[in-house]
């Protein structure tokens, strides 16, 4: 079991006698949770019977499973508003990402996240919903222009083509400014995460390759267009870092407190055979007030 900061991670096995028993009064019976804390973390997502993802609360057990129950406590979720959709065709939906959403199920949920959201939006159930997934990836503190495919064949052919085809652009906002006014970074990454969930840069890593350049300065911060070359996780954040300019408000890589990581996906073009046609997209980060884009 782990626990940090309203983080918990629980891991059991229970007994043969736990047979016929529902999963939550069970869960209730081994662990000081109540049986509606046990229910809401069903209906979140965050358990998992045998491995598997459950939600249903009324499971009948047979005495036995593995259970892992993931939870995180007083989380603030920013919900999907329609005004985010920017364009749709056919299986594609492109939106304005807010930073906050989750882009994508986490391990302690499924509800409340993206994917299952636009599902919602789109009139989505049972598989059809569950085959609605992001193209491409963007943290959760990262706001900007992001895919969604709800059919799995298109899913695959464009991200077959994706490191072929598409070019995005991001803005961020660094403190204290780089010396350099433009700049290749090719730090290789780590291939793994550590214990505090940041890669780091590693000779023996992944290839990166980012390229970088001064659009404004001012009192020692600087905003920053950014086009990755490769799309390794966290790239734009650990190269920054590496810098010695991090990302203002991304605590984990050393940069300072800020209302919200000023890290934006700004700019994204997408051309054949990803898709029929070339299109591109652009979308300022002070287009939603909401976002806070200050600094």
């Amino acid at each position: 079991m782990s626990q940090s900061s309203g983080y918990q991670d629980i891991s059991l096995t229970l007994a043969k006698d736990d047979a016929d028993k529902r999963l939550d009064g069970a869960l209730a019976e081994h662990l000081s949770l109540s049986k509606r804390r046990i229910r809401l973390a069903i209906d979140d997502g965050g358990v998992y019977v045998n491995k598997r993802r459950c939600r249903k609360a009324g499971l009948k057990l047979r005495g036995g499973e593995r259970i892992r129950m993931v939870m995180l406590e007083d989380e603030k979720l920013i919900p999907f508003a329609t005004e985010q959709v920017l364009w749709q065709e056919d299986d594609l939906v492109l939106i304005n990402k807010y930073a906050g959403q989750y882009a994508q199920e986490a391990l302690h949920r499924s509800k409340g996240t993206l994917p299952s959201e636009i599902a919602t939006w789109l009139g989505l159930v049972g598989e059809a919903a569950r085959l609605l997934r992001p193209v491409h990836r963007l943290d959760r503190d990262t706001s900007g222009l992001m895919l969604f495919s709800s059919s799995a064949k298109k899913l695959n052919h464009m991200q077959a083509h994706w490191s072929a085809c598409v070019e995005k652009t991001y803005l961020a906002v660094v403190e204290p400014a780089p010396v350099w006014d433009e700049k290749r970074i090719t730090l290789s990454i780590s291939k793994q995460r550590n214990r505090h969930g940041c890669y780091r840069p590693d000779p023996s890593g992944r290839a990166c390759d980012t390229s970088a350049r001064v659009i404004q300065r001012e009192a020692g911060r600087a905003l920053l267009e950014l086009t990755p070359h490769t799309g390794r996780s966290h790239q734009l954040r650990v190269h920054l870092s590496a810098e010695g300019c991090p990302i203002l408000g991304d605590a984990r890589y050393g940069g300072k407190t800020h209302s919200r990581m000023m890290l934006h996906a700004y700019r994204l073009c997408v051309q054949p055979p990803a898709l029929t046609e070339t299109h591109r997209w652009e979308i300022s980060p002070e287009n939603n007030p909401k976002e806070d884009w200050q600094w």
